[in-house]
């Protein structure tokens, strides 16, 4: 068997165990098997800041959107009160949510 045969159906084989692999949250990946908890809350919490019109809801000026800034932070152990901001009526209840 060639070398590349051998390298094929090891990434084959490795790719059918990965696939689905849980994430910390209790998600699953996001390779096709569906999103996480945690990518869940994030595009709730982005998409709430946006329907209220919170600067918040918008991509950084690096370009980073919302949601990945949202996931990152989340995952470096930094709360956001996502269900607290989930619960505000405006962005001026924000800062509520930071105490």
């Amino acid at each position: 068997m060639s070398p590349r045969v051998r390298a094929t159906e090891i990434l084959l084989v490795a790719a059918e165990f990965g696939a689905g692999c849980a994430t910390k949250d209790g998600g699953t990946t996001a390779d096709g098997t569906g999103a996480s908890d945690l990518q869940r809350s994030c595009e709730a919490f982005c998409q709430h800041l946006r329907a209220l019109g919170c600067p918040e809801g918008q991509p950084l000026e690096s370009g980073t959107s919302c949601e990945k800034f949202c996931v990152d932070t989340q995952a470096a152990g930094h709360d956001l009160q996502i269900a607290c901001v989930l619960k505000i009526q405006s962005c001026s209840q924000l800062q509520s949510c930071n105490r």
